[in-house]
């Protein structure tokens, strides 16, 4: 039968060099501290630290703590008696733990932070080990999302809100400017060292999402887009709800916001030619794109009445941009089946297209003098046009 004592998994790692070490070190500070100020208790303690040495004293074959983490039998053992731990003892406990913890461990965060640049080698050895606890936190999950998933969904949303309701939100307020701090010198640092069309970045996403999304089933893809996206519009609808007292915030949001849709218009433009299956569009949002033009069009007359050399310049850049040959391909394959669908907005547009045509029709140029031809057969039928 397997021992699934922690104190015997334990013992692995104290009976290694390092081990010894740190524990011959402990023990000394123990009773140094104990003894203090007494006589008796130091020549005490300096007798238990003559027995206590034999047995702390490191020799040639003692393992080592690489090679007790490199035994997967240990690591067996551990995860045996984790989980005996947890089955035979009181859990309450260690939430009491973590929260003295999360109180204390900032200060000597900060006192270390402060001081440990001085030795930039050493901070950058740590920093190498960052990707590695990363992929160890990663692997965890990993492991424990399985039976996280086979929780009923009412219940693990309820355990998800109950915990974010624990959250420090002050101290997530001061950990999100460093945060926003971080991403800006990383942006710009990205851009500085790109050597092509991508950043390194870039290249990372796209390396670390093709792994990701290459795992995910196929029936399931759309699924996890679909989440994502409602999740990110209840963070965005969260935000919003706590800014209604600050404008200045809620303005950078919302011109955020903007040029993030405006950004991912951007990306969908560039790979939709590669958008094949046509199966996937029952789902596409129309009405939330028609809801779009609504406000933006609420929007541009707001900008025309209240600025308009800014108006005039925007809409120039925008009849620039636009490519003539698509609309005149959009015309004739799909003109019929668009003008039958948006017959009803089409007759409150039409009049003021009709002022514009009449505008365009004086040109003189071979194109607009056969349309000003058709057009005027169409108005006046059997009436000779020839000389219109």
């Amino acid at each position: 039968m397997k021992n699934q004592s922690l104190s015997a998994v334990w013992m692995k790692l104290v009976t290694t060099r390092e081990g010894k070490h740190i524990l011959h070190q402990s023990i000394t500070a123990f009773f140094t501290q104990w003894a203090h100020g007494s006589l008796l208790k130091r020549i005490i303690a300096k007798v238990i630290s003559m027995c206590i040495t034999p047995f702390v004293k490191k020799v040639s074959t003692d393992s080592t703590l690489k090679d007790i983490l490199d035994d997967e039998h240990w690591w067996n053992e551990l995860g045996d008696s984790v989980r005996n731990i947890i089955a035979n003892n009181d859990m309450a406990v260690l939430k009491q733990y973590t929260e003295a913890v999360s109180i204390h461990a900032p200060k000597v965060t900060a006192k270390v932070a402060d001081d440990i640049w001085m030795y930039p080698a050493k901070v950058l050895t740590l920093l190498a080990c960052i990707p590695s606890v990363a992929n160890c936190m990663i692997r965890c999950v990993n492991t424990s999302l399985q039976p996280l998933n086979n929780q009923a969904p009412d219940l693990l949303a309820d355990v998800v809100n109950s915990l974010l309701k624990d959250i420090d939100v002050e101290a997530l307020g001061c950990t999100a400017n460093q945060i926003c701090e971080l991403l800006r010198k990383f942006d710009t640092g990205d851009e500085l060292i790109k050597e092509s069309a991508s950043t390194p970045f870039e290249q990372s996403v796209k390396r670390i999402s093709g792994a990701m999304l290459s795992g995910l089933e196929a029936d399931t893809k759309q699924e996890v887009f679909n989440s994502l996206l409602s999740l990110k519009n209840k963070i965005t609808g969260g935000i919003f709800e706590s800014l209604n007292e600050d404008h200045d915030a809620l303005n950078m949001l919302i011109n955020f916001i903007i040029l993030s849709k405006l950004h991912t218009i951007q990306t969908a433009r560039k790979f939709l030619n590669n958008y094949s299956t046509h199966e996937n569009l029952l789902d596409f949002p129309v009405e939330e794109v028609a809801h779009f033009i609504n406000e933006l069009l609420r929007f541009i007359v707001i900008v025309r009445s209240t600025n308009k050399p800014l108006f005039d310049s925007l809409l120039n850049r925008f009849a620039h941009a636009l490519d003539t040959a698509a609309f005149q391909d959009f015309i004739t394959q799909a003109g019929n089946e668009c003008f039958t669908a948006l017959q009803p907005v089409l007759v409150k547009v039409f009049p003021f297209v009709l002022s514009c045509w009449a505008t365009l029709l004086q040109e003189e140029d071979e194109t607009m003098m056969q349309a000003r031809k058709a057009f005027a057969r169409a108005l006046l039928k059997d009436v000779e046009v020839d000389n219109v």
